[in-house]
């Protein structure tokens, strides 16, 4: 699948705001995010990106389910999400998490 391929698909799935925030935050176009480059910049802007996918609130997609979107496979995703984790531990991705009441 080529990248506009997979940006078109993200479209449909309303997932190009989230896209285009990452991008923003990276430094990275939308074609390199979604592209076969494994600059560090890019893949970390990729891998967040997913972790995103995976773990926001209203967003949920599984492992396979974001390989598929973009080509790649299952355990390629999983390590990439992992990844992010260890590079920004949770007190520094609260921003994905809900507001609690009361909290």
């Amino acid at each position: 699948m080529t990248p506009k391929q997979i940006i078109a698909q993200l479209q449909v799935r309303g997932l190009l705001e989230l896209v285009d925030d990452v991008c923003a935050r990276r430094g990275v176009t939308r074609l390199e995010l979604c592209g076969h480059q494994r600059s560090q910049a890019i893949a970390a802007a990729r891998h967040e990106l997913w972790w995103l996918m995976r773990e926001h609130p209203e967003r949920y997609y599984s492992f396979p389910e974001i390989a598929r979107l973009f080509s790649k496979h299952h355990t390629t995703v999983r390590q990439g999400v992992a990844a992010h984790r260890r590079r920004h531990p949770p007190a520094q991705q609260r921003h994905a998490q809900p507001a609690r009441a009361g909290a």
